[in-house]
This record gives structure tokens, C-alpha cells and sequence, in this order.
């Protein structure tokens, strides 16, 4: 017959036996790990920043190749890093609800001229699970590749809905926060269209 426990005493001693345990004093060490974690994640996707988008566009400017890899999310955030835009790697699409977070202004379409530094995303679509993503560097449209117009291919154009996102030279706020549907999808993004990247 199992033993019973039945004053508050007993419970008071099994208690701090486990607290003394070693098993309990790794629990607190990851436990402590975590919240550290979580709380330094937060402080970085609140902190503001400096961007300049001269280093950003020389940066894609100067990297780009004669053809798509199917590498332009890589690409944009290379160059938005150099600009001293801190973004994450993302599926290109994710950058319409990422980049406004950033500080990023979204640019109304009716009436658009792109201005130096202006950075379009477009939906992902049949033709790719990532979407597209590009950033004007004053006479063209640039992304992993040196594009004929704002649509890497016939696709993008046939479908439309671009987005148009624009940050001043200066200082920005960022307010960055992503949930666990945001996660997923962009990780079965990535397992669908991973094979058609071309390091």
C-alpha cells in the first residue's frame, strides 16, 4: 500500500529535499537561461537605430549577380544590415509586416516615384514559396540580380500587389514582435522552395 502524505510538515520536507537535489538546481540554471534570453530578445527588438540608405543600396549595388539565385531575402538583409538596419533573415514576403515594425513607412501606390533606397516586396506566388524582394538604388530595381523593372518575372507582374516601404536617413524606432503562426509559416515557406536556392 503506497505511503500517504498527510500533514503539511511531510509535504514542507519532501519539498526542500527536492529543492537541495541536483536535478532541481540545473531546472533553475536553464529556467534563469531562459528568462535572461527572452529578456534580452525583447530589449534588441525595441532598441533604435541609425540607417543610411547610401551603404544600403552600395551593398546590393556591389553584390548582386548577372542572374536570380533565388537568394533575394539574403541579399536585402545583407544590404539593410550595412545600412544599419538590424533585420532578421526572413522569407522575402515576411518583410511587408517586418519592415513597418523596423520603422519602415509604407508608400501609398497611386502616384509612386521610387526614390533611392525604396524596397518592394511582393507576395509569394506560384512560381516561388518566398516571394520577392528588392531595393531601388536610384535607377534600377536590385535584388539578388539586376532586374529590367520593380517584377523579377512575368509571374510577380501577372499577380501584382507589391508593396512599397521607404526609411529616412536618421534615427528609428523598432518595435519587432512575431508570433508562433508567423514562425510557421515562414519555416514551411522555406521547406517548399529551399531546393530552388542556388548558393
Amino acid at each position: 500500500m503506497p505511503l500517504l502524505i498527510t500533514s503539511e510538515l511531510e509535504i514542507g520536507n519532501i519539498y526542500q529535499k527536492f529543492n537541495n537535489t541536483k536535478d532541481y538546481r540545473k531546472m533553475k540554471k536553464k529556467t534563469k537561461i531562459f528568462i535572461i534570453t527572452i529578456a534580452a530578445i525583447l530589449i534588441w527588438n525595441h532598441l533604435p537605430y541609425h540607417y543610411d540608405n547610401e551603404k544600403t543600396v552600395a551593398y546590393v549595388t556591389n553584390h548582386s549577380a548577372p542572374k536570380s539565385r533565388s537568394m533575394c531575402a539574403w541579399y536585402g538583409m545583407k544590404a539593410m544590415w550595412c545600412g544599419g538596419c538590424r533585420v532578421g533573415l526572413l522569407p522575402a514576403y515576411a518583410y511587408e509586416k517586418t519592415l513597418p515594425q523596423m520603422g519602415f513607412e509604407e508608400i501609398p501606390a497611386k502616384g509612386y516615384k521610387p526614390l533611392k533606397g525604396d524596397i518592394s516586396v511582393l507576395p509569394k506566388n506560384d512560381c516561388s514559396s518566398f516571394g520577392h524582394i528588392a531595393i531601388y538604388d536610384g535607377k534600377q530595381w536590385v535584388s539578388d540580380f539586376k532586374q529590367k523593372s520593380l517584377y523579377p518575372n512575368s509571374t510577380y507582374k501577372e499577380n501584382g500587389h507589391e508593396k512599397i516601404f521607404r526609411a529616412y536617413d536618421g534615427w528609428h524606432w523598432k518595435h519587432v514582435w512575431t508570433s508562433p503562426r508567423d514562425w510557421y509559416g515562414w519555416i514551411e515557406s522555406l521547406v517548399r522552395g529551399f531546393n530552388k536556392i542556388k548558393f
